[in-house]
């Protein structure tokens, strides 16, 4: 099962992971699962709890590609999913634990943390006013994955103390990991270019706007490109804003 928050992210402390990263201190629960049988498995990337398994059989005929090059501005509008959360892109793949519908605490947690990590934030959250979450994941045609995850709370200082961890945590990770930001959404993120046990590796970069944090991970073989992270968690900022 596939690592969401690999870094410490909106974390309670900072721990090492099974791959390396020397601040990862939350890995998902739940991840990419099992999708239909007849189709081919894919690589997979992040710390892992279990063998990465094959993506839907059925690829999303249509949606926007969500590109380094691709249009912010085109987004006003398309955040239709939970929360106001992106459309998959065209020719995706859907992780099956795709809820499409609004989730509540314990599930949230459980989809983005490992058991041991969720007593811990689950209180963290409380405190910090959660309202609702979402999340999406899916397969890209090449074989890389990409995740958001949105979190929403009754108040900006909320989303505020929940982003300020983040940074924090990134900031605490060793090289060869790569602290990045983006003055476009005023975003923070770290490119781990250690390969995990599934042979990826992987960009992860958040933003908050007023009470919400949006979170974005992509896991590829490639080397770490934050190009496309960046304007993936750029569209899904700009589809909120018009959503407000």
């Amino acid at each position: 099962m596939r690592t969401v928050i690999v870094h410490g992210a909106w974390l309670v402390a900072v721990a090492a992971s099974v791959a390396g990263c020397s601040s990862a201190a939350a890995t998902s629960a739940s991840g990419s699962p099992t999708a239909s049988s007849s189709a081919t498995a894919q690589p997979s990337g992040a710390n892992t709890a279990a063998s990465n398994p094959s993506p839907a059989a059925t690829a999303i005929a249509s949606g926007p590609q969500y590109t380094a090059t691709a249009s912010a501005s085109a987004a006003s509008g398309v955040g239709t999913g939970p929360l106001g959360l992106l459309p998959l892109p065209s020719g995706a793949n859907a992780w099956t634990t795709n809820t499409n519908a609004p989730m509540g605490l314990d599930a949230f947690i459980n989809q983005l943390y490992a058991p041991n990590s969720q007593a811990g934030e689950q209180s963290l959250y409380t405190k910090r006013g959660f309202v609702s979450g979402a999340f999406e994941g899916w397969y890209n045609p090449d074989g890389s994955q990409q995740t958001i995850a949105i979190a929403r709370f009754a108040s900006a200082s909320g989303a505020t103390d929940a982003f300020s961890d983040l940074g924090a945590s990134f900031q605490q990770d060793p090289a060869p990991d790569k602290e990045f930001t983006d003055s476009a959404d005023g975003a923070v993120g770290l490119a781990d270019p250690t390969v995990d046990s599934e042979g990826d590796t992987d960009t992860d970069i958040a933003a908050r706007i007023g009470d919400y944090l949006v979170d974005v991970q992509e896991f590829s073989a490639a080397t770490p490109d934050p190009s496309a992270a960046k304007a993936l968690l750029l569209e899904q900022v700009e589809a909120l804003k018009g959503d407000s």
